[in-house]
This record gives C-alpha cells, sequence and structure tokens, in this order.
C-alpha cells in the first residue's frame, strides 16, 4: 500500500476507535497529528506594527490643574493604546499609567509637584499584536512652587 493510503486508513482506525469509545476520558486527551513529508504547508508571518510617533508631552488645561496631556500620531489599524510613565529619567523604568485608551492623547490623572515625568506608548492590533515603545517623550516637570509645567 502507498504511504498516503496507510495513513488515512490509519486516521480512519483512530477515528472509529475515538467515536466507539464509551469511556469519556477520550475526550480529555491531546491528540497529536502529524502530516505526512510529501504533504507541503503555507505559514504566513504579520510585522508588528510600528512604534506610535512624534509623542509629546504638554500641561494641560486648566493651567492650575497639576496634570499633563500626552499626544502622539496614530497607528495604522491601532484598536487601542497604552501609556507608560517614569519618574527617574528617558531611559529608566517605566509603568503602566493607562491602557485601552483608544484617542490619540490621553491626559494623566493629578501628579506629584517637583518631579520629573516621561511618557511611552505602545499601538495594540486587535487582541495580539502591540507595538515596540515609542520613544520617549521630553521631560516634563510639575513644580511645586507653580503648578505650570515646564520643559527643560
Amino acid at each position: 500500500m502507498r504511504l498516503a493510503t496507510r495513513l488515512v486508513v490509519l486516521l480512519l482506525t483512530v477515528a472509529a476507535c475515538v467515536l466507539s469509545a464509551t469511556s469519556p476520558a477520550w475526550a480529555a486527551t491531546n491528540w497529536l497529528v502529524h502530516v505526512a513529508s510529501t504533504n507541503a504547508g503555507q505559514a504566513r508571518a504579520n510585522a508588528l506594527p510600528s512604534a506610535p510617533g512624534s509623542i509629546s508631552a504638554a500641561c494641560a488645561a486648566p493651567t492650575t490643574s497639576k496634570t499633563i496631556t500626552v499626544s502622539w500620531s496614530a497607528v495604522t489599524h491601532a484598536s487601542t493604546y497604552s501609556v507608560y510613565e517614569s519618574t527617574t529619567s528617558a531611559t529608566g523604568t517605566y509603568t503602566l499609567a493607562m491602557s485601552g485608551v483608544t484617542s490619540t492623547s490621553w491626559t494623566s490623572g493629578t501628579l506629584t509637584a517637583s518631579t520629573n515625568y516621561w511618557f511611552e506608548v505602545v499601538a495594540t492590533v486587535g487582541s495580539n499584536w502591540a507595538s515596540a515603545k515609542s520613544s520617549a517623550s521630553a521631560e516634563s516637570t510639575i513644580h511645586s512652587s507653580n503648578p505650570f509645567c515646564a520643559q527643560p
């Protein structure tokens, strides 16, 4: 018998055994199916979306509020964005400030005075693809003596 015919007979035999089983234990078994070496398959990879570009952080209105608005360029097909912040440096450790942002800007909550802030943004396409983080924004500082933001 040819190899392909043997494979079909084997698969039919296995299927018949599975269908005739009276115990539900077969349902919990993971089955591994091997494709014969004469068969060809096709695979396709998708590239990650580009990182959001042109990120900026500026004081939010009203100027008496100690908040910063972060804005960025849209990424094609992005469904949501996540904003990360650092208080150590542009290359420091970033923590998630907000996820699920659907627009290309986000305003922080009230920030701590006399603290420097940097922001990065990640785009998500669908539920499976996330871009690389954007470049860090310029340093933004909330001054304690004056609630206005300042960028050095």
